[in-house]
Order: structure tokens, then sequence, then C-alpha cells
């Protein structure tokens, strides 16, 4: 294989100054000409000695995304919030049994929050004639008593409280169902909801809101009623709140502990006479002192 020659300095001189912008050699580039016409670079410039704007365009570009990302993000939520608020079923104003069904879908407003019902219901009743709505609902969410108790409790005052605001409404039954397995757990839906819960359907508590009107003041009163909390519910409900508690309880000193640690520190009190501090023999006799104290 033959050996190519090495080129002499001016040889190399010739082939560099015959290189164009792009940095192909081109042999009709004149090498004066163009060393004069070289732009100059700036080693401290954030430019591109090339004159390519592709990094300029990249960075506008990502910008612009990311504004129109947040402003779709905000739009969603603020048109979530409108279509929520338009589509919440008011029952003090109707109370039937397509509001009520609508009231269940999409919720209801509760306080400055939201209340959600569970998927499952049933409208029993919705009758202003009557005065009284009653609906069931099957609860896949709780995964005892506690926690039944808990979120029954809320969605139950919600939906009365929308529905008692009606002058025709006076009464407001939820009823709460919920899946048993054999060993008595509770069964939940799972993988977000695509496994649904499975077991004994079984009525748990049912919530009764009531509405009446005092005779001589003129006062309203609403009352509410649990009924099904029997002494086997209330039993694991109290089991799990306190488990819950003996997760937060405080480690400290008992009262009884402090009043006997005090009770010994005030008899030791009592022991001491002059000698602790003159020396000599003992002048308080500790069984004739304390018991005078006592």
């Amino acid at each position: 294989m033959a050996k190519t020659s090495k080129l002499s300095d001016e040889e190399v001189i010739e082939l560099f100054s015959q290189l164009d912008e792009t940095g192909v050699v081109n042999p009709q580039v004149d090498g004066a000409a163009k060393a004069g016409s070289l732009p100059q670079v700036d080693p401290l410039s954030m430019a591109d000695p090339s004159g390519s704007r592709t990094g300029e365009a990249i960075s506008r570009t990502a910008l612009v995304v990311i504004i129109a990302a947040i402003l779709l993000i905000v739009g969603l939520q603020v048109g979530y919030g409108v279509s929520r608020r338009l589509n919440t079923a008011n029952l003090s104003a109707s109370a039937t049994t397509d509001s009520v069904r609508h009231a269940l879908e999409s919720g209801v407003e509760w306080g400055n929050g939201f209340t959600q019902f569970p998927e499952t219901f049933e409208v029993n009743e919705a009758n202003e004639k009557t005065g009284a709505v009653e609906v069931s609902v099957t609860d896949t969410r709780s995964h005892n008593e506690l926690e039944l108790l808990s979120n029954s409790q809320i969605q139950a005052a919600a939906l009365a409280t929308n529905a008692l605001l009606n002058d025709k409404i006076n009464r407001v039954t939820y009823r709460v169902f919920a899946y048993v397995h054999e060993d008595g757990s509770y069964q939940t839906d799972q993988f977000f909801g695509f496994l649904k819960a499975k077991g004994q359907r079984r009525p748990i508590l049912t919530f009764i809101w009531t509405k009446e009107r005092a005779a001589f003041t003129g006062d309203i009163n609403w009352q509410l009623k649990i009924i099904g909390m029997d002494d086997k519910t209330a039993l694991r409900i109290q089991k799990q709140v306190n488990a819950v508690s003996s997760l937060i309880e405080y480690k400290g000193i008992s009262q009884r502990k402090l009043d006997k640690e005090f009770d010994e520190v005030r008899r030791e009190h009592l022991l001491h006479g002059s000698e602790i501090f003159w020396g000599g023999a003992p002048e308080k006799k500790p069984d004739k002192k304390w018991a005078e104290r006592r």
C-alpha cells in the first residue's frame, strides 16, 4: 500500500485557505479574499458562530408548549368547576325522583366543598306531597365499620341538608348497604374500580333526618337518628377508634403516677430536720410526723 507524502507548510496553508464558510474545501475560494471576509468570532458569546438559530427556536418552542400546557390545565379546572356547579342539583327548589337521582349522580355542595355519593344507588321515594325523601346506596369504598360510619354520615348530612331546606320536605332517609364476606369483613372495589366488590349485600346503617317546627317558638328543629347501630357494630367501631387512637397516644406520665411521686417528695421533706444542715441527732420522727400530716 502506497504511503501518502506529507504536505508542506505552504501546501497546508493553501489547503486551509480554500475552506468556505461551511468548512468544505472549495478551490474557487480565494484565500486572501476569504480571510478578509471571515466574520469575527467572540469566544464568550452565546451565539452560534455558524449563525444557526436552532437553539433559540427550540427554546421558544419549549416555552410555548409549557405555557400552553399550563393554560390548558387551568382552563380544564375552571371549566370543570363551572360545569360542576351548573350540574349540581338543588333539592331545596325541587325534590322529585329525577332531581334526587341527579343529586346522587353529580353530587351536592356541602359547605365549601363538594360531596359525592356511591355509584350504586336507588331512589326509593321522593315526594313533596308526603314530604319524604328516601334513598339506598351501596358503599364499596369503606374497609370497616368506622370508615363506613364516617363516610356515610357526611353523605347523609349533605343530602339531608340540601333536601330539608325545601319547605315541602321534612324527612330524609339514607340507607347504607355494603358487601360483606363470610368472615364479616367489608369488600371494596379494587384496581381503581375495575374489579367490583363481591359478597353478600347487607344493610348496615340507616340515617334518618327529620325537620319539625316548634309549636310556640316557631323554631325549626332538625334531628338525626341512626338505625342499625347494634352492640356488635358499636363494639367493632369502638375497637377501631381505640386502634387509631393508640397510634397517636402520648406515652407520658399518668396522673396517678404523678400524685404518687408528689406524695413521696412531700414525705421526704417532712422527714428532714435541721440536722441535714447542722448535723447531729434527728429532730423528727418520720412515723409520728407523717401521721400528723396525714
